[in-house]
């Protein structure tokens, strides 16, 4: 099959897998879902709202797009989970368009760069996931390609109008943190484009254009929506997220070497191939492409290592740049013996993988508290052992077949492990029919409260439930709610399922490690010294 469609192919089963085996994740996607789940009840798209309250962490492009899915094939579930997948998809030929565009002599990058790309455990896993980060490095890398393609063609107005595109959908997929991701490569063009009597000064000039194009594009939705919202969502939206991340971080804090400790995981399994290594040590900064990709990478690497924020997918915009640097290290191979068996390592730690799957209903006497991965049929690794094998025992004619048989092993790797284990702790990730069973309640007229000290979201949309979820952040505020309400119920989520007498309980459902029940505001205020509130 030609490379293209071998995309299509292991993307597509991929995405088909996760949406079979598992539900909207708690509490990140469910609450995106939520969020568009509102607008599309409010019919208002300009200010986000989530459980009632405006919703002023994320921009509306992703809200957006779950809107337009819904008008074009009704609400559900599974639409709205291919809008990441989708943008994950055009990431991967548009970074063989960049590859193209950085070594036009080296037809073979081209090829290499989007299977290395898909072949990345941290690039299969984010692309299955509804979030907004991935809208982002397709943005990202947009702007990129209109840069490369501004130097090439000597600034052609059409590459700047796309670089104005780029930066105002990434600013509408997770706000100005785009400027991050192209601004350095744009701000250090004569470094990595040394070429001869150069028009500079043009290219700073349209730079700032480009700037003020894509600013244009965001801010045509940011005014009107932050006039909308109030005083508090209009500084939320303008100054009040960046400027918490940048300066001292109100959420995610971690010491500035965690992306460090992070790295080699990111680039699994391709640190395992031997070629991989091979072709590095011939790496060269003299290459252009590979100043490009250095200029692109670095800065932006160290700018996330100084903030204090940070969790693992803020990196997802930069694995195409590290996706690029290791197809043109693989490409300075030429001997056919380098790459013939070089995959087989790579395999024989899938298949090892896959043997630990099957030995998984051993696992229950020797932890009893991982009891529940018994449960996983053995045919789960039995699977990816077989498919380990075939692909071992096959000898790569060319290098994209080594590359080829890597990236196969690893969707199935995906596959099979998330199959195994969502096939019996799906439900611990399912918030259906706990958000039925609310729904039925509101329906009936009965009021709802959520006790605790943040509610996000997760019931909203799985249930459909039109009205917001009263939440009771203190004990105090609890009893006089319940005073208030004695026909209604409270969510309730505790850790010990002895803590509470299923006799007091009305619903009880298990919610990854801890334990969510309902319960009745008249048992609450008659059992008041049998509650551990």
């Amino acid at each position: 099959l030609p490379g293209w469609l071998w995309l299509l192919l292991l993307w597509g089963v991929l995405i088909a897998v996760s949406l079979y085996v598992r539900p909207l994740f708690p509490i990140d996607e469910t609450r995106y879902a939520a969020v568009a789940w509102e607008m599309w009840l409010r019919n208002d798209f300009l200010v986000p709202y989530l459980n009632g309250e405006v919703y002023s962490h994320k921009p509306p492009l992703l809200f957006w797009l779950m809107q337009l899915s819904w008008r074009l094939f009704g609400v559900n579930d599974w639409s709205l989970r291919l809008i990441s997948p989708l943008f994950s998809l055009a990431t991967l030929f548009l970074s063989g368009a960049v590859a193209r565009t950085l070594w036009p002599e080296r037809k073979r990058i081209e090829a290499l760069t989007p299977l290395l790309l898909l072949g990345l455990s941290f690039w299969l896993v984010y692309s299955t996931l509804t979030m907004f980060d991935m809208m982002l490095a397709f943005f990202a890398l947009l702007g990129v390609y209109s840069l490369l393609n501004l130097a090439e063609s000597r600034l052609s107005l059409k590459y700047w109008i796309l670089l104005g595109i780029a930066i105002g959908g990434g600013a509408l997929s997770k706000g100005p943190v785009i400027f991050l991701h192209i601004l350095p490569v744009a701000l250090l063009g004569p470094w990595w484009l040394k070429t001869a009597g150069f028009r500079w000064k043009h290219w700073y000039l349209a730079l700032v254009s480009a700037v003020l194009i894509g600013a244009a594009i965001a801010l045509c939705w940011a005014i009107p929506a932050g006039i909308a919202g109030g005083e508090g969502y209009r500084k939320a939206i303008f100054l009040g997220q960046t400027s918490g991340r940048l300066v001292e971080s109100f959420a995610h804090r971690l010491p500035w070497w965690w992306y460090l400790e992070i790295l080699p995981l990111l680039l699994l399994p391709w640190l395992l191939w031997k070629p991989l290594w091979v072709g590095l040590r011939k790496l060269t900064h003299q290459d252009s492409g590979i100043r490009f990709c250095l200029v692109w990478a670095i800065p932006v690497f160290i700018a996330f290592s100084l903030i204090s924020g940070k969790r693992i997918h803020y990196l997802l915009p930069l694995i195409p740049a590290l996706a690029l640097i290791l197809a043109r290290s693989v490409d300075e191979l030429t001997e056919p013996e380098r790459w013939q068996r070089g995959h087989i390592i790579v395999l024989a730690v899938f298949g090892l993988l896959g043997v630990v799957f099957m030995l998984l209903p051993w696992i229950k006497g020797v932890y009893p508290r991982q009891s529940e991965l018994s449960l996983i049929s053995p045919m789960w690794g039995g699977l990816l052992v077989i498919s380990a094998v075939v692909l071992a025992v096959i000898r790569a004619k060319e290098l994209q077949d080594s590359v080829l048989y890597i990236c196969v092993a690893s969707v199935i790797a995906l596959t099979t492990v998330s199959g195994g284990i969502f096939s019996v702790k799906a439900d611990r990730y399912d918030t259906k029919i706990a958000a039925r069973t609310i729904a039925a309640l509101m329906d009936q007229n009965r009021a709802v409260a959520f006790y605790g000290s943040k509610y996000h979201g997760q019931y909203q949309f799985a249930g459909r439930i039109k009205q917001p979820i009263t939440v009771i952040p203190g004990f105090a505020e609890l009893y006089a709610w319940a005073k208030q309400h004695q026909t209604g119920y409270i969510i309730v989520t505790y850790s010990d399922a002895e803590a509470l007498s299923p006799s007091l309980i009305s619903y009880h459902y298990l919610f990854r490690g801890q334990n969510v029940g309902l319960l009745s505001c008249r048992v609450l205020l008659a059992n008041s010294a049998s509650v551990p509130f």
